[in-house]
């Protein structure tokens, strides 16, 4: 719950640099939350299984994007904290082998702690 209301806030913010208000973004992030819903179902099944398809989207495209998410919000002077966060959790899964996986993947790099 946390992390998904905290990423609503952070996409807020990143609007609200652009003159974009909060209210204006709610519309698209609920349209995105409905997406959301499919790809969890979608992803709970490989997490079961252990296997993640990259056939979507990899983790390390997810990566990449991430990275150009993390330079708009520097450019505009917003807090970094969490996209950082979610691209360390996605590079440590990728450093365990799972980089050509989907997203779901990255449950990996959650059940193994950074030391």
């Amino acid at each position: 719950m946390w992390s998904t209301m905290s990423g609503w806030l952070h996409g807020a913010a990143l609007a609200g640099a652009e003159k974009q208000s909060a209210e204006a973004f709610t519309a698209l992030a609920l349209r995105w939350l409905t997406t959301v819903a499919g790809v969890i179902r979608t992803h709970a099944p490989q997490v079961d299984a252990g296997r993640y398809p990259g056939d979507d989207a990899t983790i390390d495209v997810q990566i990449a994007a991430i990275g150009h998410l993390l330079h708009a919000a520097e450019e505009r002077g917003v807090d970094t904290a969490l996209p950082a966060l979610l691209k360390e959790q996605m590079e440590r899964a990728a450093a365990l082998g799972h980089g050509s996986d989907g997203y779901a993947g990255v449950i990996e790099a959650l059940r193994r702690p950074a030391v």
